[in-house]
């Protein structure tokens, strides 16, 4: 796997509150740049293996590509993996979540490539990672603050 992009914010808030939130991806386009839309494509529980979603996302100099998202591993208040159909990149998303007493907690966000690809290794990933820092850096202080002013009001 070849490491995309990684973002770490502390958030005042319970971990369950963050996880919560965070991996309900119906609500990824509200603090995730570059989600059009995200519809879950079945009932199962959020930290079901193999809970599928839709998602509709924009591509620089593409427009917007629809990506089948499956949960891999889930585990409450700790971590939430999802793996993506989107070729020839096959995007896994990892988010861990660590309390920190007694009000808050640290959220991890990382985006992988699992392209075992050399020809995607050294033309296209170099590219994923500029996009994805950038979306990255701007969507976990977006996390923040959405959780945050949850947790206030």
């Amino acid at each position: 796997m070849h490491l995309l992009a990684e973002e770490s914010v502390q958030i005042r808030c319970a971990v369950e509150t963050a996880y919560e939130y965070a991996c309900d991806l119906e609500n990824f386009g509200r603090w995730f740049p570059g989600v059009i839309e995200i519809v879950a494509e079945d009932d199962l529980d959020l930290t079901t293996t193999g809970k599928s979603y839709l998602e509709a996302v924009s591509i620089p100099l593409r427009g917007s590509n629809k990506v089948r998202i499956l949960v891999k591993e889930a585990q409450r208040s700790s971590i939430f993996i999802t793996q993506g159909s989107l070729r020839p990149l096959l995007p896994r998303m990892e988010i861990r979540f660590n309390a920190i007493e007694p009000t808050g907690c640290r959220v991890n966000w990382r985006m992988y490539s699992q392209s075992k690809s050399v020809l995607v290794r050294v033309t296209l990933i170099p590219i994923a990672r500029r996009i994805m820092r950038a979306r990255a850096k701007g969507g976990m202080a977006r996390l923040k603050l959405n959780l945050e002013a949850q947790s206030e009001a």
